[in-house]
């Protein structure tokens, strides 16, 4: 067998399988995860290469399951050069080294330069370039998989001295010789944490924890922990936790089961580091098989969970070769601690009903804030303001900061706009005349069952056709103090041409006629005393109609109707626009609303709300939510999804639980990268439906024109 190169798909799936049958093996192993014979960390035989966290995670956990001697590894190569073979049958372990000598323009993925031509630019240039890392996949052998024990016995034997572990199983609480330089290690390791990554302190309540506010962790003293390894692996998960806060890592902490396991994996390396036996908490033995069951059905999250893991360890690292870590600011936080002093809460309205950033009539960003008891207000903001606010709605996850957010910045430009540092504008108002706007009689605004967002209006006597309504001004129609006011503006914007049309009809039936005869004044004459009479009866039957009693239940059935249809968008304001991927979903979905909507987005199959719900009912598949995905209603969307290349396995199940399926493709390729619920893909390309696939028992009830696969 020669030295292979391994698809990096395959690579990363390869390293998570062995990873999912460690924590298997876990839950039956009183949460022993690896190293239960105290091996030395795993390492290259004969050469002085770095092995990353997950590399180490996986050799070790491929050395236990063997029984191997040691967790020293080589390359195919390598034993040649020895005079060495592999033993014949011997399968290897998958070994992923980054490659970052390539460096990709932001703005032009088609300009890569190398790593010595990114170094001869000036730093103004460096900085239009980011790193374009590439993942090579190689195959290890252990030297117990080699002919090393037999060939070169004495070696072998030094080697497996030095590096081994113990015999006779379980080692975790033997103590020998050792143990002294272990216990000087580990230490050194909680000194260096100490001063230069988080504070570390004695507890005595008993209870491990990291305090947040205090950014501190706190230990028990050793003797209230089962044994010596206990303490040193709770140490480390402490460490673990504390990387992931907002300025160091920023974890996605929405997932406490991912957060549990990365703690577990980047505290297993550490104690591979110390030479010692990793456990799992009692606490994450109980999420163990939720965790296992999502690792299997999405690879994505697996690779999510290394990448994390490889972040953690290497942020470790770093404090321990020396390197002070320090707790990066973010923009927003500055910028918002900026506002606190310039804006004191006592100037300004404490309390905002709703604060939201949308688009005016000529497109322009417009920052629309409602002060409790106080009318709504509109400025145009600062282009900077502009970008940080939709960098803090995107990036930062805790609502209450969220809230503070807007509310200080609702303040500055209320502040601003006392002090005429800001013009007002006024977003509910339209350009219309008011001879237009008598024209609009009655106007009424709804949402369909599909979520479509319509408007209709009776105009000169006329009701006129429903037109769409767009997400800024449905958002407007909840700010604005008149409502109906407002309405009435937003009809004279959307049927502008209807409203053209009828202004010039009465114009020309106005205007003097040419001929002057008397016989026609006086014919003029009596069609305009006919047109009152006909006007003023008009007006009588209209009125009777509208006041008799089959009318007004009618009426108040429609207002109720309305009600109902509008009353979950009352929280809209607040809500961020969608975004492309749902924009385009919704799109697809009005299209074919009886269809289960099944939505490409990069290597998945995604399903949103409804669709999702059923989805995750027939297939088996997580039912999970995404702050990056907005609904409709301004929550976090509901999500559920499979890998592409598995449509073949899922779409037969779902036609079988007789589905009608929609199946969505990209045209042209995606233009960005979002954290998604299924991990990270790619969005913003344009998308259509390319193929619908219907039960057999419905077909003969569809148009026989392709409709079924």
């Amino acid at each position: 067998m020669a030295e292979e190169t391994i698809q990096k798909k395959s690579g990363a799936e390869r390293q998570a399988a062995f990873l999912i049958s460690a924590l298997e093996k876990a839950s039956q192993n009183d949460g022993v995860l690896l190293n239960g014979t105290m091996k030395q960390a795993p390492r290259f035989y004969d050469k002085g290469l770095r092995v990353n966290p997950v590399n180490a995670l996986v050799m070790a956990i491929h050395s236990d399951q063997a029984g191997y001697k040691t967790n020293s590894y080589v390359m195919f190569n390598d034993t040649k050069n020895r005079g060495e073979a592999i033993r014949k049958g011997e399968t290897g372990v998958p070994f992923v080294w980054t490659n970052n000598s390539e460096y990709i323009n932001k703005e032009n993925p088609e300009d890569k330069i190398s790593r010595a031509e990114y170094k001869q630019l000036p730093e103004s240039d460096q900085a239009r370039y980011k790193t374009n890392p590439r993942e090579d996949v190689y195959v290890l052998f252990n030297i117990d998989q080699t002919t090393m024990p037999s060939v070169h016995r004495e070696d072998y034997d030094k080697h497996v001295a030095q590096f081994g572990g113990m015999d006779g199983g379980l080692q975790e609480t033997y103590l020998d010789k050792n143990d002294k330089a272990k216990r000087m290690s580990v230490n050194q390791f909680i000194l260096n944490m100490r001063d230069n990554l988080v504070p570390i302190r004695k507890d005595a309540t008993g209870i491990a924890h990291y305090d947040g506010k205090r950014d501190t962790i706190y230990i028990p003293a050793q003797k209230n922990f089962p044994n010596y390894g206990d303490y040193v692996q709770e140490v480390a998960r402490q460490v673990a936790h504390a990387t992931g806060i907002t300025g160091r890592l920023n974890r996605d902490r929405g997932t406490m089961q991912k957060e549990a396991i990365v703690e577990e994996l980047a505290s297993a390396v550490k104690m591979l580091d110390f030479g010692m036996t990793a456990r799992l908490r009692p606490e994450t033995m109980k999420e163990l098989p939720a965790i296992i069951e999502r690792m299997k059905e999405n690879p994505q999250y697996a690779k999510e969970v290394m990448r994390d893991v490889n972040r953690t360890v290497g942020m470790i690292k770093k404090a321990e070769s020396g390197e002070k870590i320090q707790i990066i600011e973010s923009p927003s936080e500055k910028r918002q601690q900026e506002w606190a002093a310039q804006f004191p809460i006592e100037q300004v309205p404490e309390k905002f009903n709703a604060v939201v950033m949308l688009k005016d009539d000529e497109g322009k960003w417009a920052l629309a804030a409602k002060p409790e008891s106080q009318p709504v207000f509109a400025v145009h903001p600062s282009k900077e303001d502009v970008s940080l606010y939709f960098d803090v709605i995107k990036n930062d996850h805790d609502g209450a900061h969220v809230q503070e957010f807007r509310t200080q910045m609702a303040q500055k430009y209320y502040s601003m706009l006392s002090k005429g540092e800001a013009q007002p504008i006024n977003l509910f108002k339209s350009q219309a005349s008011q001879e237009a706007l008598d024209l609009i009689s009655k106007v009424n605004a709804f949402k369909t069952k599909d979520s479509k967002m319509l408007l209709v209006a009776t105009i000169g006597g006329e009701k006129q056709r429903p037109v769409y309504v767009s997400q800024d001004q449905w958002q407007r129609l909840w700010l604005a103090d008149d409502k109906q006011d407002y309405k009435t503006h937003l009809a004279a914007t959307l049927y502008s041409d209807v409203l053209t049309g009828k202004l010039e009809a009465m114009k020309q039936a106005t205007s003097p006629k040419v001929d002057g005869t008397p016989l026609h004044e006086e014919q003029e004459q009596r069609d305009s005393r006919q047109q009152v009479a006909q006007t003023e009866n008009e007006k009588k039957q209209e009125e009777g109609r509208r006041n008799s009693p089959e009318q007004k239940e009618k009426e108040r059935q429609e207002e109720k109707a309305k009600e109902e249809a509008t009353k979950a968008e009352t929280k809209a304001v607040a809500a961020v626009a969608l975004s492309p991927v749902m924009k385009q979903f919704m799109d697809l979905k009005s299209k074919h609303p009886d269809a289960l909507l099944l939505f490409r987005v990069g290597d998945f199959y995604e399903t949103y709300q409804q669709d999702a719900r059923r989805a995750s009912e027939v297939l088996g598949i997580t039912l999970t939510r995404s702050n990056s995905y907005k609904g409709p209603d301004g929550k976090a969307a509901e999500m559920a999804g499979f890998p592409h290349h598995a449509l073949d396995t899922y779409l037969p199940k779902l036609v079988r639980a007789g589905e009608r399926v929609a199946i969505c493709d990209q045209l042209e390729a995606p233009r960005a990268t979002t954290q998604h619920g299924s991990g990270e893909h790619k969005e913003e390309g344009q998308q259509a439906v390319k193929e619908m696939v219907i039960p057999a028992q419905k077909q003969e009830e569809q148009q026989p024109r392709g409709m079924h696969r």
